[in-house]
């Protein structure tokens, strides 16, 4: 059974991640203004799988089917909403790719898998098993991605093998080492493709990272408007990636290239 606070989680809502994994940090770069806003309104906020730039996502509900010579669609492909992490700590390409306009601020949060499904099991503790994800994605060949599609022909009717198909992505996308947390909920309750939950960023995210474009010389001062709009306690940093390096000048000994 699951508590209402989360503490124990289905082990089949973690997909593709071992019992170890579960507390490895994960990392989610995003606008610094949401990340105040998810600490100041206590909310995470995930995103219809549609509005996500991939547009093989959630290819098994969109591709809908024939049963017994009868095509049909499938009413709530709408209804999965989820979030993007990453298990890289050290990514130039990530900051290239989410922090990618150097006159905007960008915060990185870390969190861990189990960690991330415990905070949307405790929002949603009625039937967890059944609408509460995290999972590692796997990279296929769009080949293999078919022949998940097709799976020999057996139509399987369930939440967790939808969760699965959403965890499924081209090799082209391997660099991002993806998580993914998801929830099966119904889309009529989201709002311009978000849907909200409440959940505690104090316990749910163990650390934030600044952006690597900012100005050096103002760090402190950002640091400190950062703790002061999110009241975070934990560790504050800012990402070194571009920074020239510090080295003290190499001591040389002269050497006799004509060896007299």
């Amino acid at each position: 059974m699951t508590r209402k606070d989360g503490s124990l989680v289905p082990k089949g809502n973690y997909v593709n991640l071992s019992e170890e994994s579960l507390d490895r940090n994960v990392y989610r770069i995003m606008p610094e203004a949401w990340v105040l806003s998810m600490f100041s309104n206590k909310a995470n906020t995930l995103t219809q799988v549609h509005k996500w730039k991939d547009k093989f996502e959630n290819f098994l509900l969109n591709a809908g089917g024939v049963l017994d010579g009868e095509p049909f669609a499938y009413s709530f492909k709408e209804d999965f909403v989820g979030q993007c992490w990453t298990s890289k700590s050290l990514s130039e390409a990530m900051w290239g790719i989410y922090a990618n306009d150097p006159t905007k601020r960008f915060l990185r949060i870390r969190s861990t898998p189990r960690k991330l499904l415990a905070s949307l099991v405790a929002a949603h503790p009625e039937m967890p098993q059944y609408t509460c994800f995290i999972g590692k994605v796997k990279y296929e060949t769009e080949s293999g991605l078919r022949d998940f599609l097709n799976n020999n022909g057996l139509l399987q009717i369930s939440s967790d093998v939808f969760a699965r198909s959403l965890l499924l992505k081209r090799r082209a996308f391997k660099h991002e080492s993806e998580i993914r947390l998801l929830f099966f909920g119904d889309a009529k309750h989201y709002s311009s493709g978000l849907y909200s939950y409440t959940f505690d960023p104090h316990i749910v995210i163990t650390q934030i990272m600044a952006d690597p474009n900012r100005d050096r010389k103002n760090w402190q001062t950002d640091k400190q408007n950062i703790r002061k709009a999110t009241g975070f306690s934990g560790e504050v940093k800012r990402s070194k990636i571009y920074d020239s390096p510090e080295w003290d000048p190499p001591a040389y000994h002269s050497v006799d290239v004509l060896g007299s």
